[in-house]
């Protein structure tokens, strides 16, 4: 047991734990210093559209309708908040899963305070991500959030065909075709669902996965994910 501890001492030293978005050193088992935790942007859930995830000042609801019922996050795609995401997705760091789904939870509990959930399911990768990332990250966030909100997790609900081409690789006006037939329900589903993803650019995919679980035999579909693109309306005008 000595030795194991010494060793581990020695990972430690040659390999210390960094701020995400700094990189200065702090303590285990933590994702951020004090300074790039306070810079964090966060979503106002106060002043956000529930249906559409945007500032309601810059609402997506009049030019596109989503199948989903309401969708929340607690931090803008940008910053620190993307860089921890992109290190757990890309850098194969999943202890970060921790970090989004505790505060994934958070929004949930304050935004869908008066909903029952029945079932958590999360965005499947295809099977070549998957082997080449080597887990789903939705899928790690969404087993924590399960434990917290103490709501059942629903293993493999929906399975993913593979996409035509990557989303991040397509205009977004195209990525709701780009993502039509990708995603399969698996089996019958009841209920209240809370769908879980890592990112929300444009909302196709959530909306693809919800039209899945609706026809699926769920009873409405509410979303949460660890980050939301922030839009103007300009930018929301062209999709």
């Amino acid at each position: 047991m000595k030795f194991k501890n010494f060793i581990c001492d020695i990972i430690k030293m040659l390999f210390p734990n960094t701020c995400l978005g700094c990189e200065e050193i702090i303590p285990e088992g933590e994702f951020f210093c004090d300074y790039c935790f306070e810079m964090l942007e966060r979503c106002n859930l106060e002043k956000m559209c529930l249906k559409c995830g945007q500032e309601k000042k810059n609402c997506q609801c009049d030019t596109r309708v989503f199948s989903f019922d309401g969708i929340v996050a607690p931090f803008y795609n940008v910053g620190c908040a993307q860089n921890a995401m992109y290190t757990m997705k890309f850098g194969k760091r999943k202890s970060i899963a921790d970090l989004f789904a505790k505060q994934m939870a958070l929004a949930v509990k304050y935004t869908f305070y008066d909903i029952k959930f029945d079932g958590i399911c999360y965005v499947p990768l295809s099977i070549k991500s998957l082997r080449k990332r080597g887990f789903n990250q939705s899928r790690e966030i969404a087993a924590i959030i399960s434990k917290i909100l103490d709501i059942p997790l629903i293993e493999n609900q929906l399975m993913c065909c593979g996409k035509k081409k990557p989303q991040h690789k397509v205009n977004l006006d195209e990525r709701f075709k780009n993502i039509k037939g990708v995603y399969v329900n698996c089996m019958d589903i009841k209920g209240k669902i809370l769908l879980v993803d890592d990112i929300k650019t444009t909302g196709a995919t959530l909306d693809e996965c919800s039209k899945k679980l609706l026809s699926g035999g769920a009873d409405a579909v509410y979303c949460t994910v660890g980050l939301i693109t922030k839009r103007s309306v300009k930018s929301l005008k062209k999709g």
